[in-house]
C-alpha cells in the first residue's frame, strides 16, 4: 500500500512540474530580465505561464554589450524592454542584434529591433516598448512602475491587449429601462435622491451648470440636513 501511494505521489509531482513549465523564453546570452509577468525576476531562460489569459506573457529585459570603437572598449546597457506576446505549449527564441559602435548602440536604444521565433523557427507576434523613468536609475523598484506602466494602457501593457466593452453613459433621469445610451460618457453631478422640480446638472468640459441651478441644490441639500449641520455649514461660511 506505502509503494503505490509514494508511487502515486511521484507520478503526480512528475506531471505538475511538466505541465507547469510547458513554455520557455530563451535570451540571449547578454539579455537578462528584470520582470516577468509582473515580477522582478534576472534569468536567462524564461518559464512561461500558458494558463493567464490568452497565454499573454510580458517580459521586460535589458541588453548589455561590449564593443570595441575608436580603439577603446565600451559597455552598453539598453533601456529596459517590454516584450508582450501570446504564449502556446511550446518553446521560443527571442534574438537581438549585433552591437558594435556608439551609433548602433544609440540606434539600438531609440529604436529596439527583436526577433521573436517559435519552435519551429516561424515569426511570432509581439508587441515593444521602453519601460522608462527620469533622473537617477539606482534602486528601481521595477515592479512598482509596471504596475503604474500597465495601469495606464500602455502600448505593450495587459490592458491594451485585452478585449473591453464600449463605453455606455450612465442612464439619464427619465430614461427607459430597457434604452441603451450610445452617446460618449459624461459626468453627471446628480445623486439617487435628485429633489422633485430640478433639473439634473450636467458638468462636463464644455458647459458648467448655472449659478441659479448651484444655489437651487444648495438650497434643496440645506433643507435635508440637521439642525447640527445647518449650524456647522453657517459657521463655516461666516469665518
Amino acid at each position: 500500500m506505502r509503494l503505490i501511494i509514494c508511487t502515486a505521489l511521484c507520478l503526480a509531482t512528475y506531471m505538475f512540474c511538466h505541465s507547469s513549465v510547458a513554455a520557455s523564453l530563451l535570451l540571449p546570452n547578454n539579455a537578462n530580465t528584470v520582470l516577468v509577468n509582473g515580477v522582478a525576476t534576472e534569468q536567462q531562460q524564461v518559464k512561461l505561464d500558458i494558463n493567464t489569459p490568452q497565454g499573454l506573457q510580458q517580459i521586460a529585459f535589458r541588453y548589455h554589450a561590449r564593443f570595441r570603437d575608436q580603439g577603446s572598449q565600451h559597455s552598453f546597457s539598453s533601456d529596459v524592454i517590454i516584450l508582450r506576446f501570446s504564449a502556446s505549449d511550446q518553446d521560443y527564441q527571442l534574438t537581438l542584434p549585433s552591437i558594435r559602435s556608439k551609433s548602433s548602440a544609440a540606434q539600438f536604444n531609440d529604436s529596439p529591433t527583436l526577433t521573436l521565433t517559435d519552435q519551429a523557427d516561424n515569426a511570432v507576434e509581439f508587441t515593444q516598448d521602453r519601460l522608462m523613468k527620469k533622473g537617477l536609475q539606482l534602486g528601481r523598484d521595477f515592479e512598482q512602475e509596471i504596475a503604474k506602466y500597465n495601469a495606464a494602457a500602455n502600448p505593450a501593457s495587459w490592458s491594451a491587449a485585452k478585449v473591453t466593452a464600449p463605453a455606455v453613459a450612465p442612464k439619464m433621469l427619465n430614461e427607459p429601462v430597457n434604452s441603451v445610451v450610445t452617446a460618449a460618457p459624461v459626468a453627471l453631478a446628480i445623486t439617487d435622491a435628485q429633489p422633485e422640480g430640478v433639473a439634473p446638472v450636467v458638468n462636463n468640459s464644455a458647459e458648467q451648470p448655472s449659478q441659479a441651478e448651484v444655489s437651487n441644490m444648495l438650497d434643496y441639500w440645506y433643507q435635508k440636513a440637521t439642525p447640527q449641520t445647518q449650524a456647522e455649514f453657517k459657521a463655516r461660511i461666516n469665518q
